[in-house]
């Protein structure tokens, strides 16, 4: 078996609903991801949840599971999140990203 591993770096996205909290550099495998969430405010964060992948009419293609971690205030965290719906390759061509806590 074989396994490639693409790469999409999306420069600043904030994550909603989560004050101060923002990620980027997202790189796919066909099982899993890694995410780097960063932490801009004065205080240590519990983080967790799922990243929802959808498509241009917003049905969900992809869903990944992120544990619950601590981020230190003012510094960020390389996550690796696993595919529980659909799979790298298909959240590679998804056009939104919404995250679910």
């Amino acid at each position: 078996m074989f396994f490639g591993i693409s790469e999409a770096v999306v420069r600043d996205g904030a994550i909603r609903g989560k004050y101060g909290l923002s990620f980027g550099s997202i790189s796919y495998s066909f099982r899993s991801l890694d995410v780097t969430v960063r932490n801009r405010t004065k205080y240590n964060v519990n983080f967790g949840g799922a990243m929802l992948f959808l498509d241009r009419n917003y049905r969900i293609i992809a869903r990944a599971e992120l544990l619950n971690a601590k981020i230190k205030r003012y510094s960020s965290r390389r996550y690796k999140a696993f595919f529980s719906y659909g799979s790298g390759e298909a959240a590679k061509s998804a056009r939104y990203l919404e995250w679910e806590f």
